[in-house]
C-alpha cells in the first residue's frame, strides 16, 4: 500500500484487522472512529437473513448512547427503513416531494407476464425491469429495447431468479452513481463502471484480467471479489470478435460485464469533486423525502452533459467500504461524517495520536464464530499514546524473559507483541500511555540488569499503528517448522491408519485361508497338490 495513494485514508493504513476487510470494513471503520474519539464501545457480529453476517455496536459518551447496525444509526427510524426496503413506496415519497424519479409501475406476485408486457408497450421503451426488494443489483435488467427483450427479462427475473414482485420503469440514459448523504451534506460520491480491461497491445485479455484481479485483491473493499469470467463475458467478447486470448490495442477498453455493481466486478471511481451541486442537492432532497432518514446511500443515474439526474432508489443501510477504498480516485472519510452527526461534541479530537492504535476486531469475529451472541466490551483507548520498537540481541537471555514481558506488559496496559527472530534476537513492539510505558521499561531494564546477561538493546522507529492487547507473535521460521511438524504428524497418523487397515485386511485374508483349508474342495484336491509339489522338486 503506497503511503501517497489517495485511495486509502491515512488513519486507516495498517489499522484493518484480518476480518475487517470486505463488507465488514463498513461497520468496523465507524466503530473504530467512535472508539478512537474516546467513546465507549460494545460490539458483536450477528447473523441476519440469508445467513449474512452484520456488525452491531453501541457507542456511548457520558451523556448518551447510539446503537448502530453496519452503517445505520438509531436516528434512522424503523418507518424509514421499511419505506426504503420497498422500492415502489420509496418512489411514491420521492414523487410526492418533487424529487425526479423514473416513471413506472409495480406488479404483484399474481400479475401475469402478459400484463407486464402490455404495460411496457404503453409506457414506451427503453425500460428497466427490477425486483421490488432486490439488493446488490441482482435481477436488475436495464435498457430493454423491445417486447422480445422484455419477455426474456421477465422470464429471467420472475422465473429463474424467483422475484415475482417487480417494477417496470423508464430507462434514463447516463452513468450509475452512489451518493452518500449525512444530514444536509453529500460526503462521498462514486461512479460505477462495468468490469473491463484496458489493452496495452501486448497482453491477452486473460493476462490483463489476471493483473487486474491481482490489483483488486490489494484493495480491502474488494478482497475475495475477483472479476469472474462467465457466459456473459464470452458473449460480450464474441460480439467484438474477441476471445480471452485476443490482444486488445493500446488503451482499448474491453468490457467484460454489462452490470456496473461492484459485487459483480464493477469498478468504483470516486467522483465526489466532479459532481455538480445541483445533483448533490437532489440526493439530499431524496433523503429528506423519507421521514427521519438522516443518512443513506442514494443511487442516481446522472447525465453530466445535461447536468440532469434521477433517483433510482435509497439504501438506509448502505455499505461505505467503496467510499473508503475506491478502485480509482480519492478515499472519502464517511465514518467521520457519521460520528460527527451522532456525537458532534467529539469533533476536533487528537486524530494523529488516536490513529496509533486500533482495537482487536478479529477477537470479536472469532468469538462470534465460536458461538458468542452477546456484546463484547472493548477496553477504552489510552491517552497520550507512545509507540516504540526494541530489538534485543544476546548470546543468552534471562530465563522466562518472554513470559515476564507478556505478563508485565498486560499489567502496565501496554499493547503490542513480542516476536522471536532467532535464538539470539527478538523484537518487542509497544504501544500505550507514555507514563505507564516508562514504568514498564524501567522494570524491564532492572530485570535484564539483575540477570547479569550481556543484552544489547536497540531502539527502532515504529510508525504503523498497534493493535490493542499484547500477544506473542510466532516467527515465520517457527511457524513453517510447526507446519512441517504438523505435516509429519499427519503423515505418521495416515501411515498408522494404513498399517491398521493392512492388519485388518491380513486378518480377513488369513481367515479366508483357514476357511479354505478346512473346506471340502481343499481336502479333495490335497493328494493332487502333494504330487504336484513332488514333481516340482524332482524336476
Amino acid at each position: 500500500m503506497n503511503s501517497t495513494d489517495e485511495r486509502y485514508l491515512p488513519h486507516l493504513r495498517g489499522a484493518l484487522p484480518k476480518y475487517a476487510h470486505g463488507y465488514m470494513s463498513s461497520g468496523y471503520s465507524i466503530a473504530l472512529e467512535g472508539w478512537r474519539r474516546g467513546l465507549d464501545l460494545k460490539i458483536k457480529v450477528n447473523y441476519q437473513r440469508k445467513k449474512a453476517k452484520v456488525i452491531e455496536y453501541v457507542l456511548s459518551s457520558k451523556e448518551k448512547s447510539h446503537y448502530f447496525q453496519i452503517t445505520r444509526g438509531d436516528l434512522v427510524s424503523k418507518e424509514a427503513v421499511r419505506i426504503c426496503v420497498n422500492k415502489d413506496q420509496t418512489k411514491e415519497y420521492l414523487i410526492k416531494a418533487g424529487v425526479e424519479a423514473p416513471k413506472g409501475g409495480v406488479f404483484e406476485d399474481n400479475s401475469t407476464d402478459e400484463e407486464i408486457l402490455q404495460y411496457s408497450k404503453e409506457l414506451g421503451y427503453p425500460l428497466v425491469l427490477k425486483p421490488t426488494d432486490g439488493t446488490g443489483g441482482k435481477g436488475v435488467i436495464a435498457n430493454i429495447k423491445d417486447d422480445q427483450e422484455m419477455l426474456q427479462a421477465i422470464t429471467y427475473v420472475r422465473g429463474k431468479l424467483g422475484f415475482k414482485r417487480v417494477i417496470v420503469e423508464q430507462f434514463f440514459a447516463g452513468e450509475d452513481h452512489r451518493l452518500y448523504v449525512v444530514g444536509d451534506e453529500v460526503v462521498g460520491v462514486f461512479k460505477r463502471d462495468p468490469a473491463s480491461v484496458t489493452g496495452n497491445g501486448k497482453d491477452t485479455i486473460e493476462e490483463l484480467l489476471k493483473k487486474k484481479n491481482e490489483d483488486r485483491m490489494k484493495i480491502p473493499s474488494l478482497q475475495n471479489k475477483p472479476i469472474i469470467v462467465n457466459t456473459e463475458t464470452h458473449e460480450l467478447l464474441g460480439r467484438l470478435g474477441y476471445t480471452m486470448q485476443s490482444i486488445p490495442k493500446q488503451d482499448e477498453v474491453v468490457f467484460l460485464k454489462t452490470k456496473s455493481n461492484v459485487s459483480s466486478g464493477g469498478e468504483a471511481v470516486d467522483v465526489t469533486d466532479d459532481i455538480s451541486e445541483e445533483m448533490k442537492k437532489i440526493a439530499v432532497a431524496a433523503t429528506k423525502a423519507i421521514p427521519t432518514l438522516c443518512q443513506a446511500g442514494v443511487d442516481m443515474i446522472i447525465d453530466k452533459e445535461t447536468n440532469t439526474g434521477v433517483v433510482l432508489e435509497i439504501n438506509s443501510r448502505a455499505h461505505i467500504r467503496t467510499h473508503l477504498f475506491p478502485s480509482y480516485g480519492k478515499a472519502r472519510d464517511v465514518p467521520s461524517a457519521i460520528i460527527d452527526y451522532y456525537f458532534p461534541e467529539t469533533k476536533g479530537y487528537d486524530r494523529e495520536n488516536a490513529s496509533k492504535m486500533y482495537f482487536d476486531f478479529d477477537h470479536v469475529y472469532k468469538s462470534f464464530l465460536k458461538g458468542a451472541t452477546g456484546y463484547i466490551e472493548i477496553p477504552s483507548i489510552p491517552t497520550k499514546i507512545e509507540l516504540k520498537r526494541f530489538l534485543f540481541t544476546a548470546n543468552k537471555f534471562p530465563e522466562d524473559l518472554e513470559e515476564w514481558i507478556q505478563t508485565n506488559a498486560v499489567k502496565y496496559n501496554q499493547s503490542g507483541f513480542i516476536k522471536k527472530l532467532s535464538q539470539s534476537k527478538f523484537s518487542l513492539i509497544l504501544g500505550g500511555n507514555q507514563s505507564e510505558m516508562d514504568e514498564f521499561l524501567t522494570l524491564l531494564e532492572r530485570k535484564i540488569t539483575r540477570s547479569k546477561n550481556d543484552v544489547d538493546v536497540e531502539i527502532k522507529m515504529r510508525t504503523t499503528p498497534v493493535m490493542q492487547g499484547f500477544y506473542v507473535e510466532e516467527a515465520k521460521e517457527s511457524s513453517q517448522k510447526s507446519k512441517q511438524n504438523s505435516s509429519i504428524i499427519k503423515k505418521s497418523k495416515d501411515a498408522i491408519k494404513q498399517n491398521e487397515k493392512l492388519k485388518t485386511e491380513n486378518k480377513k485374508l488369513r481367515k479366508k485361508q483357514e476357511q479354505l483349508v478346512y473346506s471340502t474342495s481343499w481336502k479333495v484336491t490335497k493328494p493332487l497338490r502333494a504330487i504336484s509339489r513332488l514333481f516340482k522338486q524332482k524336476s
